[in-house]
């Protein structure tokens, strides 16, 4: 007997529970079905990209500070590491390759890196270099 109830409870929680779930369906065959149409674009807008400036001045600039410069790769001088000049100096770069997102540049294209200056005064030739962030050819 206990088992014919135990039964029975089970069969018509588990029905109204079928039940329940069929208005969601909306008569389509397949899962969620989202009738609102959602715009993804873009990420944050505004704010500062960094100071805009020349080579000359991001070799004078304050460790850490976050720049944007407009130039050229004139050559791979390492791994991740490339020599960037604007006509007013040539500083080190460093591109890890997570960055590049297939962009292919070559020493004549204009392109526009925003990154981070180090100052790195532990390096034998205390050398100056701007860790990039992004970069983008610009026309």
């Amino acid at each position: 007997m206990k088992k014919l109830v135990l039964t029975l409870a089970a069969l018509s929680t588990s029905v109204a529970f079928a039940d329940h779930h069929h208005n969601y369906n909306n008569g389509n065959n397949g899962g969620f079905t989202n009738t609102q149409t959602v715009n993804y674009s873009g990420g944050f807008q505004g704010g500062s990209q960094g100071t805009n400036m020349t080579v000359k001045q991001a070799l004078s600039a304050r460790d850490d500070s976050m720049v944007t410069l407009v130039g050229r790769i004139t050559q791979q001088i390492g791994n991740d590491d490339y020599l960037f000049t604007d006509g007013t100096g040539a500083i080190k770069i460093e591109i890890k390759h997570r960055l590049w997102n297939g962009l292919t540049v070559t020493p004549d294209d204009k392109l526009r890196i925003y990154g981070k200056v180090d100052n790195d005064l532990m390096e034998p030739w205390d050398r100056t270099e701007v860790e990039v962030i992004s970069i983008e050819k610009v026309q």
